[in-house]
């Protein structure tokens, strides 16, 4: 009996490589969605509404400890259309985490409302009161702690965006704007009890006296 030879079959054509295809920060791009054009310096791609589109894996280079917390949350945000999320962090440091996380703008105005709250305790007003306000700064902080830090983020990625065209120097320069800072945490501190200090000894003198009318 003679042996059958198998049939000549050509071998299926290997299927073409998808080219990776950008995504909006925080939102899948739809599959027959036309891929934003290449970017370079000057010019970033945008949504159809004019927002800017961000790296996708842009924001864990940026924010350095913890990435994938504030990804996830400010994720959830952008698809929820949330303007806050809740950060026990920025709510419990007194202004630490602000200075840890390098928003040091933020943290020299939490620093100077401090400092207020305890210019007012050492002039007669009601401790309750004190005590209510410091929750309430806390609270304000707890709810938008996320929301600051996501705009930081947004306003340095489409400046990196603009400055550089290589995706290896975004990233460096994402890193080096993000990140976190012990040492910006010790210095607030430091102020902090410089500011404390100085208070208490201008109300001791009497200079720090403040009348105060409702």
């Amino acid at each position: 009996m003679l042996n059958a030879k198998p049939s000549d079959q050509s071998a299926p054509a290997p299927e073409p490589e998808k080219t990776p295809v950008p995504r909006l920060f925080g939102r899948l791009r739809p599959p027959d969605a036309p891929a934003p054009p290449p970017i370079g310096p000057g010019s970033l791609p945008t949504q159809p509404d004019g927002e800017v589109v961000l790296p996708i894996d842009s924001a864990k280079t940026f924010i350095g400890p913890n990435g994938t917390y504030y990804d996830d949350h400010w994720r959830w945000m952008d698809w929820m259309g949330r303007t806050r999320s809740w950060n026990w962090a920025a709510a419990t440091t007194f202004g630490g985490w602000l200075a840890y996380r390098r928003l040091y703008r933020l943290a020299a105005l939490h620093l100077a409302w401090l400092g207020l709250l305890l210019a007012l305790a050492l002039n007669g007003v009601p401790v309750p009161l004190i005590a209510a306000l410091l929750v309430a700064g806390a609270l304000v902080l707890g709810l938008y702690g996320n929301t600051l830090y996501f705009r930081r983020f947004k306003r340095v990625a489409v400046d990196v965006g603009q400055r550089h065209a290589e995706h290896r120097a975004r990233l460096d320069a994402l890193a080096a704007a993000g990140g976190t800072s012990r040492r910006a945490v010790w210095t607030v501190a430091g102020a902090g009890a410089l500011v404390a200090i100085l208070i208490v000894a201008l109300t001791r003198v009497g200079v720090g006296e403040i009348e105060l009318y409702f």
